[in-house]
């Protein structure tokens, strides 16, 4: 059919633009009557309105950091540790969403020029994280701002996604039906085509893994420690690219000090540990995305306590 190889034609050039072959994709989504592709196509070129409907590659986890002040000493733009925080609320922290449509990501690479993107946070929530860092051990910590920031490159990321997903379904459908002239004729595949499109644009990502950004390495999120397991917990640290010396650091102070099981929070030393280990994260000697790294060591410590 020509409208597909027309689309096909038009997605392997990766010089023009993604909305063109959107567009004629919501044409012959329309004209099969498939809702399911008619409504991701749609999204696609106007933008994601809910949360709730974002496809997992458009989901970042971001690197969150801030300015504070600890006694006399100002620190700009410093790794923010959240241990101890609510799961929902460090989810919301980290989350960088792209909703916008694909036309207004393409405008976005080509203005920004310093290759990072960054969201400052509101008063309210900066005080949020600013409590639970004093209920770590500072409590006359000062945090004056907060933000979350990613590399430009997700950008890239996301619309590369998208081309890539449909330019896999356009290709499994002329390889099926290729020989298809009419479009009455096509839209009794429907089923058939339902399932191509499960296959190649619905799930297109999400394979148990925490996301991470840019380069930065995928690692598994699934985190087994035993209560009181020094050596799972060295394994786990070893898994997750934390250094021998630094993972020597950590089993020596674990057990000199209790944490605060009520709160699920930990002793000084260990919190002074992470935020170490944090730093390296945002520094890139440790080949993890901040965002991601918090929780990693969240879990595996809290794990070892018996959270």
């Amino acid at each position: 059919m020509k409208l597909i190889n027309d689309i096909i034609n038009e997605l392997v050039d990766t010089d023009k633009s993604i909305n063109s072959p959107l567009l004629k994709t919501k044409v012959l989504a329309s004209r099969l009557q498939n809702k399911e592709l008619l409504d991701w196509v749609t999204n696609e070129l106007k933008g994601y309105e809910n949360d709730e409907d974002l496809p997992k590659y458009r989901i970042y986890q971001g690197n969150l950091t801030g300015t504070y002040i600890n006694g006399t000493m100002q620190y700009n733009n410093q790794p923010i540790p959240t241990i101890g925080m609510n799961e929902g609320l460090i989810k919301l922290i980290n989350s960088v969403n792209f909703n916008q449509s694909v036309s207004s990501l393409e405008n976005l690479i080509i203005e920004n020029k310093s290759g990072t993107l960054e969201r400052t946070f509101p008063a309210e929530l900066t005080g949020l994280i600013q409590d639970n860092w004093r209920k770590m051990g500072n409590p006359y910590l000062q945090l004056i701002n907060s933000k979350v920031s990613i590399g430009s490159s997700a950008i890239t990321e996301v619309l590369s996604a998208v081309r890539n997903s449909l330019l896999d379904f356009m290709l499994k459908i002329d390889a099926q039906f290729g020989n298809i002239t009419e479009i009455e004729e096509l839209k009794t595949k429907r089923e058939e085509i339902s399932t191509i499109m499960s296959q190649t644009i619905i799930h297109t990502s999400g394979d148990g893994n925490v996301v991470n950004t840019g380069e930065k390495t995928k690692i598994d999120a699934t985190i087994t420690i035993t209560k009181g397991n020094k050596q799972e917990l060295e394994k786990h640290l070893k898994d997750i690219g934390i250094s021998d010396k630094d993972s020597a650091e950590l089993l020596d102070i674990i057990d000199t000090e209790e944490p605060n099981r009520e709160k699920k929070t930990f002793g000084k030393k260990v919190n002074e540990w992470t935020t170490k280990t944090l730093g390296k994260a945002l520094d890139g000697s440790w080949n993890v995305g901040i965002g991601a790294a918090g929780s990693l060591l969240a879990e595996a410590i809290g794990k070892y306590y018996g959270f």
